[in-house]
């Protein structure tokens, strides 16, 4: 990981793209940096399973300009993955590293967060969650943040109903159904 922001950081950013579309979605700059750690636009390559590279590393594969911030740790300081996705298609989001299971993390996980009864806040997208000057939390990898959803100590608040049923898709498909036996699956062998 460290390997990989030390390249972030020396690496060819858009600038002039990242300004406007900061100003375009009305970024809080003074939240950015301290709760989504380093930003830039910059052209990434799609390496299939979700997950991104930076463009100069694959010169000769089709690439395109995405918002790339760091993931962090549940201690909101440690970076454990770079998240990134096409300007254009903010649902698309791609990790580096396959680590990060939602943006915000540190929020999710203190119990002081869900004081008087108040839900956690889960935005669809990372974009959402940038324009909310990083409150509450973005599902980022499923699979990573189904096992932290089960271990809020609070209730979630989706955007809408549609986002209600696809977090709690996310929480059922803890096990696949064909795992868990009850007895009347079970076949006895009689001696």
């Amino acid at each position: 990981m460290l390997e990989a922001r030390a390249e972030y950081y020396c690496s060819d950013h858009d600038f002039g793209r990242y300004l406007g579309y900061s100003r375009l979605h009305e970024f809080d700059f003074s939240n950015l940096s301290s709760f989504a750690g380093a930003t830039a636009v910059m052209r990434v390559v799609d390496c299939g399973r979700n997950r991104f590279e930076f463009s100069h590393c694959f010169p000769h594969q089709p690439n395109f300009p995405a918002f790339v911030c760091e993931a962090l740790d549940k201690d909101g300081e440690t970076a454990i993955d770079l998240v990134a996705w096409p300007l254009c298609q903010p649902r698309r989001v791609l990790t580096m590293f396959g680590r990060c299971g939602i943006l915000g993390a540190w929020e999710a996980l203190n119990p002081t967060r869900y004081t008087f009864d108040a839900p956690l806040i889960v935005h669809r997208t990372p974009l959402d969650w940038l324009k909310a000057g990083c409150t509450g939390a973005a599902i980022v990898t499923g699979n990573i943040a189904t096992r932290m959803l089960l271990d809020l100590p609070g209730k979630l608040a989706a955007q809408d109903e549609r986002h209600g049923r696809e977090i709690e898709a996310l929480r059922r498909s803890v096990l696949p159904k064909n795992q868990v036996l009850v007895p009347s699956q079970i076949r006895r062998v009689s001696a």
